[in-house]
């Protein structure tokens, strides 16, 4: 599953970057200095090329000015107080910077064009390159304002033609341009861009419909209110339609001093997954759980990855609040234990895994660090379960996500290696006496650490727990997985502090995915982080974990609870679906654009 979704992430990642530059502008002041630069440069670099003299280069930069820069700022002035101003998706500044890809595509036909002019003689410059830059801008604006846009059909077409008609209309204005010639090329170009922009669309309706049944641009449109505006529910209510009813497999652990009954924190394991993306279904649910918990019960919450895959994401918050809810309400009618056993750690030529019982409940990490550790399948964790049913009451199993150097799948081996590991530390931790212990609980959530560095709002949490002396920190990061050697480089960092042992988790946030452009769609925890800086963090929690630490007690609960997931098939319906539309986007765009120039070349011979 793992490779299969870096292929088609690969195949998406020329479409992604280029939404992401117009969907994603900087500062207004710097694309308005941008347009202008592109336009003034550009067109003054292809006036000099066609009429070889230096001198051309302010004429150049003149016509950059009249006939791109005045059009572009004036066209989204008025478009974004009259038609636009209600789309969600166009803003002030997202319209500025589409006109800036538009001038850049301008300007790289003039200069193609100025090329073409010392080639061809009958060529006239630069009034022919302003006929080819209207064939090869309509379609491209045509294709984004029709696909993006939620503004009815003439505002979107009024979108789409008004810049590059202002354009047509004040090189005839100023510079003399042929009239009729302008006008017919404009026409032809606004008919044929427009036409072959509506084709490749239907194309893509009409597949898209096949594979999930409903509309694939609406569906696109969802994503990008939510992937631009942080506005969920629309998308949520389509993965809502694709989603399959299914059962979520559950345990939690809430642990609280003795002295007073107040609860210092709560850890969730389940076999859901923490994606798929953003803020949609359950990528926020690790830090929505801490957020919760620490808003009723003044305590930490702490959802490290359980034993999942990307085919049990929860497809909205609706479910998001139906797993809380049911954890919070068990919780609050449970028992608490004030016995737990030290942890014991076993470890093979692959895996390494902990666990620690508390009175019949048992609570396992598992990793292969140093080698990659990605989603385990949910089948480990049920065969586990069978292994041990009737051992224990309630039993956790976390895959720990704390070692990846790039996209790979959990091989057979590596499963059986982290089966051994996790049967064998239960076998031993259950054979040993336990006895009162101890609990301290820290969290902090670092400023300098952001969605972009790969770090979730969750921050660093440290639950530690101290059985007769023997003192271990499950460390929890807010992130999707870490750096090769960074888990080791953390548990020598807790025992500098004075921990005995301690094993080092992450939540596999999703909230981090899609929001720059790397390999794998995300940044791992320590990859852009200054690996010091995050030593000294984890270092700081630790140690206020340590001096929290006082009597405790643990109630644990376990069972399952009905949920809508996206599911395996539909996740690969969806995907499918992504990956064909962008491969046939990349495939076509290209090409058109060069078809419509080369006939707006024939229509000038």
């Amino acid at each position: 599953m793992a490779l299969s979704f870096s292929k088609r992430l690969s195949g998406t990642k020329a479409y992604y970057n280029l939404i992401r530059r117009v969907a994603f502008p900087r500062s207004t002041g710097i694309i308005v200095v941008a347009c202008f630069l592109f336009a003034t440069f550009g067109i003054g670099i292809s006036f000099v090329i066609a009429q070889r003299a230096a001198l051309s280069f302010l004429m150049g930069g003149f016509w950059g000015i009249i006939i791109l820069v005045i059009p572009s700022f004036a066209s989204d002035a008025v478009l974004y107080v009259t038609v636009m101003k209600t789309d969600p998706l166009f803003y002030f500044r997202r319209c500025i910077a589409f006109s800036l890809f538009t001038i850049t595509t301008w300007v790289l036909v003039f200069i193609l064009s100025s090329v073409l002019a010392l080639a061809v003689p009958g060529f006239v410059f630069p009034d022919f390159a302003v006929i080819v830059g209207l064939f090869a801008v309509m379609p491209l604006r045509s294709i984004a304002v029709f696909s993006m846009s939620k503004t009815n059909f003439a505002e979107r077409t009024l979108f789409t033609v008004l810049e590059p008609s202002l354009t047509a209309f004040l090189v005839v204005l100023f510079f003399d341009a042929s009239l009729g010639r302008i006008i017919v090329a404009w026409v032809l170009s606004s008919v044929l861009g427009l036409t072959l922009a509506f084709a490749l669309i239907s194309v893509i309706e009409v597949q898209g419909r096949k594979v999930i049944g409903f509309s694939p641009i609406r569906m696109f449109r969802a994503f990008l209110t939510d992937w631009l505006e942080a506005k969920s529910a629309d998308l949520e209510s389509y993965l809502n339609e694709l989603g399959v009813e299914t059962e979520i497999d559950v345990a939690a652990f809430s642990f609280r001093r003795i002295s007073d009954r107040n609860v210092k924190a709560v850890m969730l394991v389940s076999n859901l997954h923490p994606g798929p993306f953003l803020n949609i279904g359950s990528s926020v649910l690790p830090f929505l759980f801490h957020a919760i918990v620490e808003r009723k019960l003044a305590a930490v919450g702490v959802v490290p990855h359980g034993v999942s895959g990307h085919e049990l994401n929860l497809v909205s918050q609706e479910q998001n609040a139906r797993v809380i809810a049911w954890v919070l309400a068990k919780l609050a009618n449970s028992d608490y234990i004030g016995r737990a056993t030290p942890v014991k750690r076993a470890v093979n030529e692959i895996a390494t895994a902990t666990s620690q019982v508390f009175d019949g409940c048992a609570l396992v990490t598992m990793t292969t660090s140093p080698y990659d550790l990605e989603d385990v399948p949910s089948e480990v964790a049920n065969r586990l379960t069978g292994f041990t049913q009737g051992k224990f009451r309630h039993v956790a199993f976390i895959d720990a996500h704390n070692c990846l150097t790039g996209p790979t799948t959990m091989s057979a081996e590596k499963i059986g290696a982290l089966e051994d590991a996790a049967l064998s530390t239960l076998g031993a931790a259950s054979q040993m006496e336990g006895g009162p212990f101890k609990v301290g609980v820290a969290r902090i959530v670092p400023r300098e650490f952001t969605l972009k560095d790969g770090f979730g709002p969750g921050g660093i949490a440290v639950i530690a727990v101290e059985v007769n002396g023997h003192r271990f920190a499950y460390i929890t990061i807010d992130g999707n997985n870490m750096i090769k050697g960074l888990r080791e480089e953390i548990l020598d960092v807790a025992k500098q502090v004075g921990y005995k042992d301690a094993e080092v988790m992450t939540t596999d946030t999703h909230m981090v995915n899609g929001i720059v452009s790397a390999p794998l769609g995300y940044h791992l925890v320590g990859e852009v982080v200054p690996k010091d800086m995050l030593l000294k963090e984890i270092a700081d929690v630790c140690r206020r974990a340590m001096v929290d630490l006082e009597p405790g007690e643990v109630g644990a609960v376990s069972g399952q609870i009905p949920v809508t997931t996206l599911g395996s098939k539909s996740l690969r319906r969806v995907m499918k679906l992504v990956y064909r539309n962008s491969k046939l986007t990349a495939l076509t765009l290209f090409p058109m654009v060069v078809l419509l120039a080369a006939l707006s070349i024939i229509f000038l011979v």
